[in-house]
Order: C-alpha cells, then sequence, then structure tokens
C-alpha cells in the first residue's frame, strides 16, 4: 500500500522535509486533550478537526 503525502509546518521536527512534507515512517494523531501524555494503548472520539491535532480530521460515520 503506497502511504499518502503528509503535511506538515513544524520545521524543527526530525521528520520534516523542504515542501513541509513529512518523512516519518508512521504517524501519530492524538485529540487535543490528550497531546502532552505518553503515547499509550487507548482510543478516544473526537466531534471534528478542533478536538485533534489533526487538521484533516473528518468524523467516521457510524
Amino acid at each position: 500500500m503506497e502511504h499518502p503525502m503528509v503535511k506538515c509546518s513544524v520545521a524543527n521536527c526530525q521528520h520534516w522535509e523542504d515542501g513541509n512534507v513529512c518523512v516519518a515512517d508512521s504517524i501519530m494523531i492524538e485529540i487535543t486533550a490528550h497531546a502532552h501524555q505518553k503515547v499509550g494503548n487507548h482510543r478516544d472520539e473526537a466531534s471534528d478537526s478542533s478536538e485533534t491535532c489533526c487538521q484533516t480530521f473528518e468524523e467516521r460515520p457510524h
């Protein structure tokens, strides 16, 4: 499976490349309320992108 292009504006990240492209092997998206916690094995729900650290978030239909 081909990976989608991931855009990032955090130029001081080691995975950032010219053109605002993220070249990390994997991406971790978290809701804003848990953004400063260590990565864990949990699931959260957000109602819209303003509750996430992901600007491309779209709620999945149930």
